[in-house]
């Protein structure tokens, strides 16, 4: 008869941990990762507001009432204007000219919606995926400021009450579909 063989196993034994390979990891992952953060850059265009643009800005976030304005890019149908206030929205579409966004026809429309909602300085950018980055910031150069200096857009100061006027039109621009998939 064989003799059955009993393993002996103490529970009270210490074993040792190797963490060489862990470290190894984190050796060869903590520069990969400083590597490519050089690579990664936010894009911002900074502008300096005078203070009652900037003012303007805070009070038109508290507003309910004003009137919310959101630009719809697409590339094959252009660029749809949307005003959108308390409840009641008017569209306007700038139809694109021989394949390329009608730049022209969108400041001259974007300077009639200002002059309309005074108030508004934020609009809504929400370009489709196929539109290209330049052209977003062609659109953005369009709203943010008069080009000509005869033109100037009249609103209230909310510190003094008094009137104020600026060539500035939408210089904040947000992107509204930055989530979509």
């Amino acid at each position: 008869m064989r003799r059955r063989f009993k393993l002996n196993i103490d529970h009270n034994s210490e074993f040792g941990l190797d963490l060489a390979p862990l470290l190894a990891v984190m050796v060869k992952l903590i520069p990969v990762l400083l590597i490519s953060a050089a690579f990664v850059q936010m894009m911002i265009i900074e502008t300096d507001l005078p203070q009652v643009v900037q003012e303007a800005i805070k009070q038109q976030a508290n507003n309910a009432n004003a009137a919310h304005i959101t630009l719809e890019v697409d590339k094959k149908e252009g660029i749809k204007i949307i005003v959108n206030k308390q409840g009641q929205e008017k569209v306007d579409v700038i139809s694109n000219l021989n394949e390329q966004f009608n730049y022209a026809a969108l400041y001259s429309k974007l300077v009639e919606i200002k002059q309309a909602h005074p108030e508004v300085f934020k609009i809504d950018l929400s370009p489709d995926a196929d539109v290209a980055y330049k052209d977003l910031v062609l659109i953005m150069d369009q709203a943010r400021k008069s080009r000509s200096n005869d033109i100037k857009f009249k609103f209230t100061d909310t510190k003094t009450g008094t009137e104020a006027t600026t060539d500035y039109m939408f210089p904040e621009v947000v992107f509204s579909n930055v989530m979509d998939g």
